[in-house]
């Protein structure tokens, strides 16, 4: 049982770290601040492999780290939270990571992300007009990390990668 829960921590910061790693690189920058990028992602794979708990702590470490990192550090208290949000409609126990729930799941996210940061950016602008026009950047970026999921998530599964590990996680 040790050794289970071990294991979990260590994916978990894994998990962190690519969400982390995926957040800076690629990044394209968009009007207005901000950027889109791939970490989230790595939070529906994360969510794919571990159980909620853990799922929720490697979105939120590694999502607020790299708000903290990249000079946006106004948003790693709303970035821990959204982060962690995207990770509860996943299932992780399956064999297969495109499982329909898990089809469906990353839909939550383009919804979830473009209104935690329109009230995040209405926030810290004290202006909901000027958090309207981040509206369809995060849903660009919420976008972009679906799709990269699939094809991700098809890869894995073609290599029944989540089967191999699952009796061990």
């Amino acid at each position: 049982m040790k050794n289970k829960k071990l294991l979990r921590i260590v994916m978990a910061a894994m998990f962190a770290a690519l969400v982390t790693g995926l957040t800076f690189f690629p990044k394209i920058p968009i009007p207005g601040g901000g950027y889109v990028h791939l970490g989230d992602a790595m939070i529906y794979l994360a969510a794919t492999f571990l159980p909620l708990p853990y799922a929720m702590a490697a979105a939120a470490i590694g999502g607020g780290l790299a708000d903290i990192l990249s000079g946006f550090s106004a948003y790693a208290p709303f970035t821990i939270v959204a982060k962690a949000v995207l990770t509860i409609a996943f299932s992780y126990k399956n064999d297969k990571i495109l499982t329909k729930r898990n089809k469906l799941a990353p839909l939550c996210g383009i919804v979830t992300t473009p209104l935690i940061y329109f009230f995040a950016d209405a926030f810290l602008a004290s202006s909901f007009a000027a958090a309207a026009p981040g509206i369809i950047w995060n849903l660009a970026q919420a976008a972009a990390s679906l799709i990269v999921f699939y094809i991700i998530a098809a890869a894995f599964d073609k290599m029944k990668l989540k089967s191999k590990l699952q009796s061990k996680i």
